[in-house]
């Protein structure tokens, strides 16, 4: 599934909705990658943005228009209902009078604190929830209320945001969940249930995200399988560049690195798998040139990143590098035509060329044992930028008069009050050592790995749900906000408890998939990569270590990594005298002395405390 796929999946359920919409009223009821256009500045992934083109001009009829959560000047109220034809350009809202003056409301009515005009005298009490205690009959019981309860749900008397029949204070994509406005793609979640409506893409092109994977809609987890021949890469469904459930880039015959390069064109060059002269366990799969200069357009990266090939020998080297990505010729690809319809008046669509970096440097496997530096675009999430919507909506339509009309209709369409605009990535391992930036599976909210969050407390254990816990708890809570970071900002639930199994050694009750009860240079159960700086450094790069086994190939894997140079002087996961995982209490003296003053060293997390009582500890050897 390639780049382009997933972002044609994107415009084409923006467009679907679009066109019809335009024709009649439109009232509701990171760093990133450069642009050119409109936008300009300098790209935070590589590049710099163009010089920006010019706007548009003032013609063509506005009284249509309704941007109603999304709004920037009094135009976009225009053809708003219930008189909301100002903006409140502090909140983006057209509203119907202003707050501070009290002015705009007719005779009889006075000016809400939130824009709307109210019959004087009205209140709206509310209880503690904040929700309102009025028993309405109809919508104009609910005038003196906030936006989000002016809608009278009859069935209940209830002051509400909407009802199955009015969405009408919601923004243009929302649906109506439990009497409350809510994306159909929601920002969150927990069971795949709550993401069976987000969909993107129409036809052949569709698009699922209808998995629930570390609190995000994705299109695959644990519970929600990819199609045959694809294998769920953090929340992604991808074809697999070697064994499936191995590193990326593992083989043991040619045919395992048919998901290599670009699977999607038949006559691209096809990878090899390249067995170790001295005998080995697996192979890695090897481009299809045999020296660094062969390398060529198409035979190391999937489009579109296979424009460029540069070599190199560090990142410093690969300063500038990216590809032109051109938004508008998809854009005009998926509407069928060089233009689309707004208010009966056909606008162009323009090119929009986005630079997306390749700032990373890896070292890639030729086919003669050769390996040569090569610019990509990633090793890891951080690596992959957003793309701002806001300087592509526009430079879409640059250069007609409604080029402000038919961006801003765009926006409100995908992000409705959103104030983030952004297509978000995520960086999805196709060979060893390397990745290509993919578009989450909803691209319009982040997704993949964080540095966690510290907005929350330590007031509870790993294994029990409540608040949200600090990254900077344990080494265990950090782990698994790295992956999740709603454990660290929303609350610690049963996902993030399930979250321990797959991250922490030995889990909630030793029913974890990760251990540390042997050392990296030994064989056994996959180690967790909280164990130490030793299992961290294998697992960054073969991820099958630390969720299936840790089998001879991490052995060796941990052989030649720094990191791991002292990892296997002691029967221990890592040394007494440095954090990490829980340490087996039988390792070593010092081990076995610690935990017997404080069991917490080999059940939870060796942490700073355990290594100040190593310190003072018979058997222990620390500085």
């Amino acid at each position: 599934m390639s780049f382009t796929d997933r972002l044609r999946g994107l415009f084409v359920a923006a467009f679907a909705v679009a066109l019809p919409l335009t024709l009649a009223p439109a009232c509701g009821g990171d760093d990133d990658a450069s642009s050119s256009g409109g936008g300009g500045g300098s790209g935070a992934v590589g590049g710099s943005g163009g010089a920006g083109g010019t706007g548009g001009g003032t013609g063509g009829s506005t009284s249509n228009v309704c941007i109603l959560n999304n709004c920037s000047s009094d135009g976009d109220c225009a053809g708003c209902s219930e008189g909301r034809t100002k903006c409140k350009q502090s909140d983006h809202r057209c509203v119907a009078c202003d707050p501070a003056t009290g002015q705009g409301c007719p005779a009889g009515q006075s000016c809400t604190s939130f824009g709307t005009c109210a019959p004087t005298g009205q209140t709206c009490p509310q209880d503690a929830a904040g929700e309102p205690t009025i028993t309405c009959k109809a919508n104009s019981d609910c005038a003196a209320c906030d936006p989000m309860h002016q809608i009278c749900d009859t069935t209940k008397s209830k002051c509400v945001a909407c009802t199955e029949t009015n969405t009408s204070q919601c923004s243009q994509t929302d649906i109506c969940v439990d009497s409350k406005c809510s994306h159909k793609c929601p920002d969150s979640c927990t069971t795949n249930n709550d993401c069976m409506r987000c969909v993107y893409g129409t036809g052949t092109d569709v698009k699922n995200a209808k998995a629930c994977y570390n609190h995000k809609c994705s299109e695959c987890s644990d519970t929600y399988a990819c199609a045959a021949g694809f294998v769920c890469q953090k929340g992604t469904c991808i074809k697999p560049c070697g064994i499936p459930g191995q590193a990326a880039g593992t083989c043991n015959t040619k045919g395992d690195c048919e998901g290599c390069g670009d699977p999607t064109n038949a006559s691209a060059p096809k990878w090899d798998c390249k067995l170790p002269i001295n005998g080995g366990l697996h192979g890695v799969c090897a481009a299809p040139a045999t020296g660094c200069s062969d390398l060529g357009q198409g035979a190391v990266l999937p489009p579109p990143y296979d424009k460029v090939t540069n070599l190199c020998s560090t990142d410093a080297n690969c300063a500038g590098v990216g590809i032109d990505y051109n938004v508008g010729e998809l854009v005009r690809d998926l509407v069928g035509g060089p233009e689309i319809d707004v208010f009966g008046k056909k606008i162009k669509i323009q090119d929009s060329i986005v630079k997306y970096g390749m700032p990373k440097c890896a070292s890639i496997n030729l086919i003669n044992d050769t390996k040569c530096g090569v610019c990509v675009p990633c090793k890891v999430d951080s690596d992959c930028g957003k793309i701002d919507m806001d300087k592509v909506s526009f430079d879409l339509f640059k250069g007609d008069p409604l080029v402000q009309i038919a961006g801003k209709l765009l926006l409100e369409l995908l992000y409705g009050s959103e104030k983030d605009h952004s297509l978000h990535f995520q960086c999805l391992n196709i060979a060893a050592g390397y990745g290509v930036c993919m578009p989450c599976a909803n691209p319009l909210k982040a997704c993949g790995q964080t540095t966690g969050g510290n907005t929350g407390s330590c007031d509870h254990k790993v294994c029990e749900k409540g608040g949200p816990l600090k990254a900077s708890c344990d080494t265990c809570a950090a782990e698994v906000c790295k992956n999740d970071s709603y454990c660290c900002t929303t609350a610690w639930d049963d996902v993030c408890i399930k979250a321990v199994d797959k991250y922490c050694p030995n889990g909630c009750g030793g029913t974890g998939t990760t251990t540390c009860d042997h050392t990296p240079c030994t064989e056994g159960k996959a180690l967790s990569p909280t164990c130490s700086a030793c299992t961290k450094a294998v697992c960054d790069k073969d991820a099958f270590c630390c969720t299936n086994k840790w089998d001879a190939q991490c052995v060796t894997e941990a052989s030649k990594e720094t990191a791991c140079g002292s990892a296997c002087g002691t029967g221990c996961a890592h040394n007494e005298c440095t954090t990490g995982g829980p340490l087996t209490k039988t390792c070593s003296t010092c081990a076995t002395n610690v935990c017997n003053a404080d069991n917490y060293c080999c059940t939870n997390s060796w942490d700073s405390l355990c290594v100040s009582k190593a310190k003072t500890t018979t058997g222990c050897s620390c500085p």
